[in-house]
């Protein structure tokens, strides 16, 4: 009887084994980050989402995923290579699983997952996060705090931009009765206004100098350290920019993912031209590019009337010709020395 038994068992054991190969191929896997991006140092989620089409439960359906140590899991430690961990997932016939890792983001850049190893077979899974600088506030010297004290004095109006849309509020008194946002008001039960950018005729614009100085006065980690936080204090004067309501713009003499030997980010307001210009510090890289000077000399018939800041390492920069032409054409200029 014995016998009868294990005969039966065995075929339906490489049945099943032989199903279960079928279900896993058609098993769908997609992950993604639960922001499009993030400041550095901040966390997030990786996200799993895994689907059985399949008649036939699968189990012990193993999710091989690679990290790189910029995105740090709870356990590793920061630094210690590329991250490995296992995901494993019990799937019901016609179901979907989602699972949440928490990943923290420890250093500045753009991170692509490009595949995963299910069960053995590897599949495209891309996955991408920006990782913003730090946005870091220069310091008690910040030359853009004291130009925004004087600019306060000329009482230059802030003026609605009716095309911008920068998120959605509670409606308060005074609020425009065309400002309201109906399906988010029908949504929540209260009254929601749609939150609109503010604009001046203040315009600035952003440089950053990643030359070194010859003979090299400072070391790789010394440099990099500077770099970083150039791209920080420009980060956090960008924002307090916008959040006023100014026009910036930014540039800067380095390489870049997708860029040969510069960065440039045209003139823009409002939350999404801000989004926009933390992307391109993210995909900076710690090489210098084209000449600082010859960067600058490109915006020397294009930009009237600004506040210009440079950031630089290099006291010794020949500036002062360039700087004389910007200022007659009514520019000032701020030189932020990092050190």
């Amino acid at each position: 009887m014995s016998m009868h038994i294990l005969l039966l068992i065995i075929p339906l054991a490489v049945l099943y084994i032989f199903l279960r190969r079928a279900g896993i191929r058609r098993v769908g896997y997609r992950r993604y980050f639960s922001e499009a991006g993030v400041f550095e140092g901040d966390t997030l989620y990786l996200v799993e989402e895994v689907s059985n089409p399949f008649f036939l439960p699968l189990v012990m359906v193993d999710v091989d995923v690679n990290l790189p140590p910029e995105l740090c899991l709870a356990g590793y430690a920061s630094g210690a290579g590329m991250q490995q961990f296992t995901s494993r997932f019990y799937l019901p016939p016609f179901t979907q699983v989602k699972r949440s890792v928490e990943v923290a983001c420890a250093k500045r850049g753009l991170y692509r997952l490009e595949s995963v190893n299910i069960a053995g077979v590897m599949r495209s899974a891309i996955a991408e996060v920006y990782v913003y600088p730090q946005a870091l506030p220069y310091g008690a010297n910040n030359p853009m705090d004291n130009d925004v004290q004087n600019t306060k004095k000329t009482e230059r109006r802030l003026f609605q931009d009716p095309f911008s849309f920068s998120g959605i509020r509670d409606y308060q008194s005074g609020d425009a009765f065309r400002a309201i946002n109906y399906k988010a008001t029908a949504k929540t039960g209260t009254f929601k206004v749609n939150n609109r950018d503010y604009f001046s005729n203040r315009n600035v614009m952003l440089y950053i100098d990643f030359g070194q100085v010859y003979p090299h006065s400072l070391t790789t980690d010394e440099y990099t350290t500077l770099m970083e936080c150039a791209l920080s204090y420009s980060a956090d004067m960008v924002w307090d920019s916008i959040r006023q309501g100014f026009s910036v713009g930014f540039a800067a003499n380095c390489r870049a993912i997708g860029r040969s030997n510069h960065v440039r980010y045209p003139m823009g307001r409002g939350h999404s031209h801000y989004m926009e210009i933390l992307k391109e510090m993210a995909v900076i890289r710690m090489l210098e590019g084209c000449s600082f000077l010859w960067l600058l000399r490109q915006d020397l018939d294009t930009l009237h009337n600004m506040d210009i800041y440079i950031m630089t390492t290099n006291a010794t920069l020949e500036l002062d010709e360039v700087t004389e032409i910007f200022r007659s054409r009514g520019n000032s200029i701020s030189i932020v020395m990092l050190e």
